[in-house]
């Protein structure tokens, strides 16, 4: 899903906000020519889960060293 309508009433609502967005690439982007050279290309709901789950950790590690960062500059 787009984080774009967000941040633009977050950045010019009554009150103004700094933002930034995260996005965790979960799969392949597959256009209808792939669906026809491959037979197991189709998007798969249960690989985009398990892409999310293995990188958790690292999404964690990341968000927290940047909360840290931001409270150093602040």
């Amino acid at each position: 899903m787009s984080t774009c309508p967000e941040v633009i009433v977050a950045r010019h609502g009554q009150r103004p906000m700094r933002c930034v967005g995260l996005c965790l690439i979960s799969n392949h982007c597959l256009m209808d020519y792939d669906l026809q050279t491959s037979a197991d290309a189709a998007a798969n709901h249960d690989e985009v889960l398990d892409v999310a789950h293995q990188r958790a950790g690292d999404l964690q590690r990341f968000v927290a060293a940047l909360i840290a960062a931001i409270s150093l500059q602040g």
